[in-house]
């Protein structure tokens, strides 16, 4: 099995942590409600010099995981995962039967959330 490289610069600093809103949230991967009591993964890094704050919801880290349990080789960026999944199970799809099919269902899980 070849090693998995992905095309782009680490964070200068990552810090990633489940915590539970005390307040509602909004995904930054779906734009989704998180709501208050909701776990959620919280993420402090530096990029370029700059540091963000970034929310992701249960429902996008069950399709992060999915993938990345599903797929060799998944590379993945902040508030673009959904497409980058989307283009990953597009390219491994013909390997594995119903790979696309998992993918959907979560999906549209994602989807059906409320929004803030």
């Amino acid at each position: 099995m070849t090693a998995c490289h992905c095309d782009y610069d680490p964070a200068e600093f990552y810090h990633k942590e489940l915590r539970k809103a005390r307040k509602p949230h909004r995904c930054d991967e779906c734009g989704r409600a998180i709501m208050s009591g909701e776990r959620y993964e919280h993420v402090r890094a530096k990029w370029d010099g700059y540091v963000s704050t970034l929310r992701t919801c249960p429902r996008c880290l069950t399709l992060r995981a999915w993938v990345l349990a599903h797929v060799p080789c998944f590379c993945w960026s902040h508030q673009n995962m959904r497409e980058d999944a989307r283009e990953t199970i597009d390219e491994y799809k013909h390997e594995c039967p119903g790979l696309w099919f998992g993918w959907g269902r979560l999906e549209i899980a994602v989807r059906a959330a409320p929004r803030p």
